[in-house]
């Protein structure tokens, strides 16, 4: 299935006067409230989901934190954005001198990976905070209303958000019915471990919208704290789901290391083989609307072959 952003024309006169921005806006993020230009138009970004949300309103930054490899861009967001970005270098350790460089008037960061350059990097440019890491899917599509209001494109943004609601609905709708009753779990694993989403992680409160439950609970029934959890094998077979979606970095990864294994081999997911392989750069490192959209239609090809 190709994925393409359908911007949204602004229809009216009335459209277009609430659109126009003023002199500055304050923004208020994870960090504290920034002023930022009313039409900002060096904008360099420090995740992927921030270039998902100027993809959405056929905005380009000037600087993007790609990892140093450009193909982790996806051809959706190029198709809007261009390839002629500078690469800022990595998204836990972006180039400040880079982004200097750049004379961004508007700098989008994250609160996990950022905060402690956060003084830095507004000394630079005015410079707003998310939590794209730490965040849920519910939180990642606010997020998305934050930046459109941050780079005046609320009207646009307010359009894609609502026709991505929509999507989604129809996607939950598709799911839900196959999922009840399902403990479904995804992780990504590398050469040297495996790392569980629980429910609190983007794609655990996206499973957890499709309805299939979670078993990554505490003896006292409390979910994980932690967002990504780093788990071994003993772990994993106490969790047990049914249905297991796992993005792999590495070939072979650390789980292919467990087959054979008694604990791996009594898994629920492997003896029903469902243990499935997702793209983990696609479920796991983008986290934007658009992503969403294509992990759902990952889950209802997956559901529809498990019938």
């Amino acid at each position: 299935m190709a994925y393409t952003f359908k911007l949204l024309p602004v229809f009216s006169a009335a459209l277009i006067a609430l659109a126009s921005p003023v002199l500055a806006r304050d923004i208020t993020h994870e960090l504290g409230t920034t002023d930022v230009p009313d039409d900002p138009k060096r904008i360099v970004v420090l995740e992927f989901s921030y270039i998902d949300a100027l993809a959405s309103v056929g905005v380009a930054p000037v600087g993007l934190a790609d990892d140093g490899k450009r193909d982790r861009v996806i051809a959706p967001y190029i198709d809007v954005i261009g390839d002629d970005w500078v690469s800022v270098g990595t998204r836990k350790t972006p180039s400040l001198e880079i982004i200097a460089s750049l004379q961004p008037d508007l700098i989008i960061a994250d609160k996990t990976r950022h905060t402690a350059a956060y003084d830095t990097l507004s000394e630079i440019a005015p410079t707003i905070v998310l939590d794209s890491l730490g965040g849920d899917y519910h939180a990642s599509v606010a997020q998305m209303a934050a930046i459109g209001t941050a780079i005046g494109k609320s009207v646009e943004m307010e359009a894609r958000i609502t026709a991505h609601k929509a999507t989604m609905a129809e996607y939950v709708a598709q799911i839900k019915p196959k999922a009840e009753g399902i403990a479904a779990q995804f992780g990504v694993t590398n050469a040297k471990g495996l790392w569980l989403h629980s429910p609190r992680s983007y794609n655990g409160s996206l499973l957890e919208m499709f309805g299939f439950d979670s078993n990554m609970e505490t003896a006292d029934g409390a979910v994980y704290e932690k967002v990504y959890v780093p788990t071994t094998l003993e772990q994993l077979s106490e969790i047990d789901p049914d249905l297991l979606l796992v993005g792999a970095y590495a070939d072979p990864s650390f789980v292919d290391g467990w087959a054979g294994e008694t604990l791996y081999e009594n898994l629920t997911s492997v003896k029903a083989d469902q243990v499935l392989p997702v793209t983990a750069h696609n479920w796991s490192r983008l986290r934007g609307m658009l992503a969403a959209e294509m992990t759902a239609a990952d889950v209802v090809r997956i559901m529809d072959a498990l019938e």
